[in-house]
């Protein structure tokens, strides 16, 4: 999967955004979804706990009431008012007391009572004699909604009795709310995540337009930096050149041969705006090469030479200056150095010269062979072919020189006799969509 940063905003806007905005609702939603359901479940719990309590303290009062009328043991009045309980049964619209316990300290062991008439009766009856249930001290209430033999039910225990009458004691219950109950709280969850889902692609449509129309604005104004850079590297490169020549030629002709060989050996788009750039700026250092010596049209003294050795550093000074030039470092820095050890101004040898200082010397060269200096004739595209081939493993990469010479023929006939605004008409064309992607796309 390609990464963000290799995606055109554009694109990333009307399928990645959205694709990310319809996850994120789908995952508010569910999240809302579950929320709502536990809401659900809480006022059922807290309903049946209130509805418990009137119970109890209905059941508390009828077995006084027995024990006074029938002149029974609190025991026997207990009981008894359990079993019209469990007679009578009245039926409730949101569910049934399945499971009903009661417990006192004085009073050894428990009374309980089980709905047989519940098809799971036996799971609740296991569930509460499981011991997973927390346990709950004298005069202490709660409840919890728990899901028995995969139901959804209410397990709560509550004070019994009249505490200023030392009648402490404990009341358990298992409430099972009916199937309308269930399916009521579920259409409630679903109408929620609903809900959610369509407030957020409204948002949605309604800021789409927004942000896409800001990200196009965003596009063109990304475009015009970089159109400008571009032509800021143009110059730069072109001011150089008139201080070195008449013309700029030199300049286009070894960005194209070195944007040719780059293709061709696969480079990937920020090695071809590193590539454009350092051919482009390779020499900018020689700006502050004495004329004496950078016009002299004869061969260099060793201290000249020396002298002009110096351009090199002083170009890498001049790219450092700006974070979108510095990616040039590798050419402007590495262009003199040679195969073997024996350049300047590292002495790097190997793969240890950057790939795209090694591409460029190749185009460097055999341009400058085969174009005409005040100080000399231009080569044959043979002769000049012919240095390079003995200058493999020395001067230059073989790998390099290699994939030149298959080209070089094509790339001479092509660029050799064209001048001024042709080769950077087609340069602009050839170089200007490495440039483009970088303004298009999430870097």
């Amino acid at each position: 999967m390609p990464s963000s940063r290799n995606i055109p905003l554009v694109t990333y806007v009307r399928r990645t955004l959205v694709a990310r905005l319809a996850f994120m609702a789908a995952v508010i939603a569910l999240g809302m979804a579950v929320l709502a359901y536990m809401a659900e479940e809480r006022m059922l719990a807290r309903e049946v706990v209130f509805e418990a309590r009137i119970g109890i303290e209905e059941l508390a009062d009828r077995t006084r009431e027995l024990m006074v009328m029938d002149n029974l043991r609190p025991r026997e009045a207990f009981r008894k008012t359990l079993a019209e309980l469990a007679a009578s049964r009245p039926k409730r619209r949101n569910g049934k007391v399945v499971y009903a316990g009661f417990s006192k300290p004085d009073i050894e062991g428990a009374e309980e009572y089980l709905d047989r008439t519940f098809v799971l009766h036996q799971a609740v009856w296991d569930y509460v004699h499981s011991g997973r249930a927390p346990h709950a001290g004298p005069g202490e209430a709660w409840s919890q909604t728990t899901v028995i033999a995969d139901l959804l039910c209410v397990h709560a225990v509550l004070p019994l009795g009249d505490p200023a009458r030392n009648e402490t004691g404990q009341a358990e219950i298992v409430f099972v709310p009916s199937p309308e109950i269930l399916a009521a709280m579920n259409r409630k969850s679903f109408m929620t995540a609903g809900i959610v889902v369509l407030i957020t692609l409204a948002t949605t449509g309604l800021l789409y337009p927004v942000v896409l129309r800001l990200t196009d604005r965003l596009v063109a104004f990304s475009r015009n930096m970089q159109a400008a850079n571009f032509e800021t590297l143009s110059l730069l490169g072109c001011v150089v050149a008139k201080r070195d020549s008449d013309t700029d030629d030199h300049n286009y002709r070894v960005t194209l041969y070195a944007l040719h060989m780059g293709e061709a050996m696969g480079l990937d788009a920020d090695q071809m705006r590193a590539l454009t750039k350092g051919a482009f700026l390779h020499d900018v250092g020689k700006i502050a090469i004495r004329d004496d010596i950078l016009l002299k049209p004869g061969r260099l003294t060793r201290e000249e030479f020396e002298i002009m050795k110096t351009h090199v550093r002083h170009g890498l000074d001049v790219i450092d200056r700006s974070t979108w030039l510095r990616d040039a470092r590798d050419v402007v820095g590495g262009h003199h150095e040679k195969f073997d050890g024996e350049g300047y101004p590292g002495r790097l040898e190997g793969a240890d010269i950057p790939l795209t200082a090694r591409v460029f010397a190749v185009a460097d060269v055999f341009d400058a062979l085969t174009s005409r200096r005040p100080y000399k004739a231009p080569l044959s595209r043979a002769e000049a072919l012919g240095i390079l081939i003995r200058g493999r493993g020395k001067h230059f990469d073989p790998e390099v020189v290699d994939i030149f010479a298959a080209m070089a023929k094509d790339l001479h006939e092509r660029y050799a006799h064209k001048t001024g605004s042709d080769l950077k008409a087609e340069l602009i064309d050839m170089s200007w969509r490495y440039f483009q992607a970088d303004a298009e796309t999430l870097v």
